[in-house]
């Protein structure tokens, strides 16, 4: 795929999310989520192990780190159902153990896991922060625009539309979460399927000064809707940009075996859904916090790679500094 394509497919995919977000939040949000997501997931999981997870050196193999964090996802999926606030301590612990790819100073890492658990009591929300917002929405959109400018970063080109396309990105949020809309009564399919989200969204909707109930009357509440047109917009556009990167990802290189288990889990995890939505969602959220925390490697590599490479861009060439 040429540049300038890659630009227009990621334009066109700004805006089809920003018209299904604003026509149909709560069955867009919950449709991407239940039957695309579960494919990027175990795509990316398979793209991210070819890659060795950009684990690098660290403090434990790569290996070591997917058996700690799958272990660790296991318990925040498990606190799901027990509700013992395990998910902030395990994405706390892997950001730490990730970081260590980075960071090779034992010291500094412990200084960064104390520094994060006495947080909690000073930092109102922390823990919510951490374990929901983090591995959502701080996922979702705040690393797909931080992958974006890498990559406009990177490129040697920038026409126009690469700057158009970040600029949409973060400014489509503040219309999805404050435009005016009515909205039918949602089938009660869409009003069960939200009850899996209702902790964390109610918590955004409350930001807003909003009160969602995950009945029939969700998106009567302004707030309510404008948080779920602001979470349908986000997850189907960083699926969709997922899948356009074709140059990256190279999907004709992908062996046949990993093709079939990648299909398997997906094909049983879609009937899962159509089986019970509750317990689809739990096998799903396994799989979603899984890919986020074996990404967190990448995340730090990326806003390291970020911090360094930008202010390189305002400089001038030695050359020319010498003839000024």
């Amino acid at each position: 795929m040429r540049l300038r394509d890659q630009h227009v497919g990621n334009f066109l995919a700004l805006v089809l999310s920003v018209i299904a977000a604003t026509l149909a939040p709560l069955q867009t949000f919950i449709f991407v989520y239940a039957f695309v997501g579960p494919f990027h997931y175990l795509t990316e999981i398979a793209w991210l192990r070819k890659k060795e997870f950009y684990f690098g050196q660290g403090i434990v193999s790569p290996r070591l780190y997917v058996i700690i964090a799958s272990l660790l996802c296991l318990a925040g999926s498990v606190d799901v159902l027990v509700h013992r606030g395990m998910t902030g301590y395990a994405v706390g612990l892997i950001l730490v153990l990730s970081l260590s790819a980075q960071v090779k100073n034992p010291y500094v890492l412990l200084a960064a896991a104390v520094a994060g658990y006495a947080a909690k009591f000073f930092v109102h929300g922390w823990v919510i922060f951490v374990g929901a917002i983090l591995p959502t929405i701080g996922h979702v959109y705040v690393f797909t625009v931080l992958f974006i400018i890498s990559g406009l970063v990177r490129s040697k080109e920038r026409p126009v539309l690469s700057w158009v396309n970040p600029v949409l990105l973060v400014a489509a949020p503040f219309f999805l979460i404050r435009t005016s809309w009515s909205y039918a009564t949602p089938g009660q399919y869409w009003v069960t399927a939200e009850q899996g989200f209702s902790t964390l969204h109610g918590y955004l909707a409350g930001l807003l000064g909003g009160n969602l109930h995950p009945d029939s009357s969700i998106l009567a509440d302004p707030a309510s809707a404008g948080v779920l047109r602001f979470l349908a917009f986000i997850y189907m556009y960083h699926y969709l940009n997922w899948f356009a990167k074709t140059e990256l990802l190279r999907w004709h290189h992908v062996s046949r075996k990993t093709w079939a288990l990648v299909l398997t889990v997906y094909a049983g995890s879609v009937a899962c859904y159509l089986y019970s939505f509750i317990l689809g969602f739990y096998i799903v959220n396994f799989l979603g916090l899984l890919h986020v925390l074996l990404e967190l490697p990448l995340n730090w590599h990326t806003g390291h790679y970020l911090a360094t490479a930008i202010p390189r861009l305002w400089r001038r060439p030695p050359e020319q500094q010498a003839t000024a």
